[in-house]
């Protein structure tokens, strides 16, 4: 799950952080390293819902082929999470061809799967708060090399991780792996630091080689999050908006806007949720007036669809990992996987 397009994480600051911003970075980990720590009970709640949503993620996987709608694969997806015990820690994302992110389908989407499609299936859940993230790509027709290239970005940038690394060399590792099969990646979408209730925390991982003075440290937990493209590497905001996030209380003119603010508050806890999931409490009308007024009053966040500028093809692979002192445990392995690595694990 991607914040933004502009480059910018959720406070507003760039990823190629200046100088002061990083000597602030790196006060806050100090002052902050004492509870950065994972306790036992934490580190296996991370596990559990790591672990149920890889077998998500691989139940749904068979599901994205020719003919199937995109609303299917949402639905499908966050049913198996619920099911399973948890709750999606963000609205499933079905992103097609040249749209990288940020596509959640509406309650009346009836796109369907086709021939040539590159299918981008993004999925998170949590318990207590607690998310384990990751994302796959299926290619119905050509372009199969470009999911190959991505999932072996995933496993460079997975090679990189130990205590003390800078996350620019993560970057690097996905720049290479892309370049070296004439592509790109895209340069405006990154991974991720997690904390409970929080999907960015803080730390965010580039695509490509950077020097951002922010280094991996022991506990911290990372979606790794690479992208890949045919075309010029950067992605733009699309005027459609799907997906929502509450920011902040502030005073609305309408008492069924108040009423929407005060619910999704109180069953999201700030992370994100799609218009879909409100459908059913009014009319198509009077949600679209709602969702407005609450955006433009400052009181939620809109997550533009992202698109690839140049329409080229878009391919992404994503795992969540926990730094380890030897280097990382991938908690979005496959069941049938392994979760420790030192800075070797490469399974899907």
């Amino acid at each position: 799950m991607i914040y933004g397009s502009s480059g910018k994480n959720k406070s507003g600051l760039k990823n190629s952080c200046d100088e002061n911003f990083s000597d602030r970075f790196y006060l806050h980990r100090a002052l902050l390293s004492v509870i950065t720590m994972l306790s036992e009970e934490e580190l296996q709640t991370y596990r559990k819902v790591g672990k149920l949503l890889a077998e998500v993620r691989e139940e749904i996987r068979p599901l994205v082929k020719i003919g199937v709608s995109l609303l299917e694969i949402a639905e499908k997806t966050e049913e198996l999470i619920i099911n399973k015990g948890a709750k999606p820690a963000f609205p499933c994302n079905v992103s097609v061809n040249e749209v990288a992110a940020h596509y959640s389908p509406p309650a009346n989407d009836s796109t369907i799967i086709k021939e040539g499609d590159m299918v981008k299936v993004d999925l998170g859940a949590h318990l207590d708060g607690y998310i384990a993230d990751t994302a796959f790509t299926v290619a119905t027709g050509e372009k199969v090399e470009m999911v190959q290239v991505v999932e072996r970005a995933l496993e460079a940038a997975i090679s990189t991780i130990k205590p003390g690394i800078d996350v620019g060399e993560i970057g690097k590792a996905v720049e290479e792996t892309a370049a070296a099969a004439e592509l790109k990646p895209i340069r405006n979408l990154t991974g991720h630091s997690l904390a409970q209730w929080e999907l960015h925390a803080g730390l965010t991982i580039p695509n490509v080689k950077e020097e951002t003075g922010q280094k991996l440290e022991v506990g911290d937990v990372v979606a790794l999050e690479p992208f890949v493209t045919d075309g010029v590497g950067y992605v733009e905001d699309q005027k459609k908006v799907y997906i929502f996030r509450h920011l902040r209380d502030m005073p609305t003119r309408l008492r069924m806007s108040r009423e929407l603010l005060r619910d999704v508050k109180r069953d999201y806890h700030g992370l994100p949720f799609a218009e879909r999931w409100l459908a059913k409490r009014m009319s198509k009308l009077r949600l679209e007036l709602t969702l407005r007024e609450l955006m433009n009053v400052g009181a939620l966040w809109p997550y533009h669809v992202l698109a690839e500028r140049a329409k080229g093809k878009v391919a992404q692979a994503e795992h969540t990992v926990i730094v380890t002192e030897q280097g990382c445990e991938v908690t979005t392995l496959t069941p049938s996987a392994t979760g420790t690595a030192n800075n070797s694990s490469s399974q899907n």
